[in-house]
Formats: C-alpha cells, structure tokens, sequence
C-alpha cells in the first residue's frame, strides 16, 4: 500500500486543542491568530492523537490540513533512487506538517510517526482565506519553514561527523532541543541507526559509551537525560584522549 492511501484522518480521536497549559505554545504557529479576533478559524483547529507507524503525510502528495506537532517525535522520509524512502531527520514539538499546502505545492518529505504524538491541525483553507492574510501569521510561517531549512542541514553535517559517537551525542541533543528539554523520550535504537545510516547494535554500544563516561543517564525504558549542554565535553575528551577516538571511529554497517 503507498503511502499516500496509509495516511489516516480519524476524527474519533480528534479534540478542542488546550492551549492555556500547553508546552509547545512558545513555538506554536497557530498561536500568532488571536483568538478573540479569530474564533472562527480557531474554531476548526482539532488536536488528535497519532500512534506510532501512522502516516501524516507522503512526499509528493497533497494533505488538506497545516499542522503543529505538539507532543511526539516524527520522522522525515525523503524518496531517492530506485523509489526507496530513507529517513533523513528527526523532528518534534512545534515543527510544521503540510507547510507546502498553503502554498499549493506537494509534501517535501514522508512524515511517520515514532512515538506516541499529538498533532493540532487547521484546514487548509481556513489557512489561506483566514491566517495568510495576516503579516505576523505569515512571517511566522516563514520563519518557521525558514528554521526547518537549517534544521534538516544540521541532521546533514551530523552524519558526517568522523565518528558513531560523536554522531549519537549530537543526535540526542539534537532530540533534547526538539523536546525543549535535556530529559526525553528516546527514540528506538532502530529508528536512530536507520537515521544515522548505521546499525542498531552501532546505536546501542555507543548510547552506552555516553553513559560510561557520565555525559548521558537512562531515567526509565523509555526516558533518558542529558547531562550537558552540548557535545563539547566529549569533544575535548577524544582531543585528550586519542585512544578514545580511536575506539568510537566508524565500525562498518
């Protein structure tokens, strides 16, 4: 089945967004359309739940809702040679589905879900007669499109980083910022390995070589924490250390 025909709508898990204690706020597009000017547009925004594997949109096809992920982690599909699709990045809270729409233009990447994610969305249309026509609504959608950009080319430089490690290092903090917090769900170590374009055993020898050395701790199954700020500390210590950088260097696969 292509997936564009795997992608699901399902209204019975669709509810009225909570926005006054939602965490995602700060980065939230839709929240540059005042409510109280706008209740009509604000009126067809739903949040629903999206589980794990489920679609939200196909590269290459269109999508009738604009999207904010609020809670969860995704991960992009981008189809290359031989029509095969290959993750290329991870994205969280605050990041856009369907931004081509208001636009006209097909979806860029396959979008899946890989955690357990919440979604709010708002046709398209309500989009273009209502939002667009609004300089800071606009802007913002700009910026935001604008932030994915680079985002997608920090994933780019990450993968070629000279080692397994500082790869994983880099990632889990690329994750924490996607979260808005050093403590988060950790992707399985098959979905990191098939982003990383390495192998799952690769992914869990070196998460264990971050919490050998004290700069990541594991908090439950599914939660784990950074310990720093960024990768620096590892840095300095494969610069101090040679034979460390020696072990963490690309094993094949």
């Amino acid at each position: 089945m292509s997936l564009s025909k795997r992608i699901k709508r399902s209204t019975e898990q669709s509810t009225v967004p909570r926005c006054d204690h939602c965490s995602t706020r700060s980065r939230c597009l839709f929240a540059n359309v005042q409510r109280t000017e706008h209740e009509p547009f604000w009126s067809l925004v739903h949040e629903r739940t999206v589980a794990p594997g489920e679609t939200l949109e196909a590269q290459g096809a269109g999508t009738q809702t604009l999207g904010v992920i609020k809670v969860g982690l995704l991960k992009g599909l981008r189809r290359g040679l031989g029509e095969i699709d290959k993750p290329i990045v991870l994205m969280g809270k605050g990041r856009l589905t369907g931004f081509t729409q208001p636009f006209g233009q097909p979806a860029v990447l396959s979008l899946v879900a890989i955690t357990p994610t919440r979604v709010c969305e708002v046709n398209v249309q309500a989009v273009q007669d209502v939002a667009m026509r609004h300089p800071t609504f606009q802007n913002a959608l700009y910026k935001t499109i604008g932030n994915f950009v680079g985002y997608i080319a920090d994933w780019s430089y990450l993968v070629r980083q000279e080692s397994h490690l500082n790869q994983v290092c880099v990632a889990l903090h690329l994750i924490a910022a996607e979260e808005g917090s050093l403590a988060f769900r950790i992707p399985s170590h098959t979905e990191l390995a098939n982003v990383l374009g390495a192998r799952r055993e690769t992914i869990a020898r070196h998460i264990a070589l971050l919490i050998e050395k004290g700069l990541f701790k594991k908090v439950d199954r599914w939660h784990g924490m950074l310990t720093t700020p960024d990768c620096s500390t590892l840095l300095k210590q494969m610069v101090d250390q040679p034979a460390l950088k020696g072990n963490a260097a690309h094993s094949p696969g």
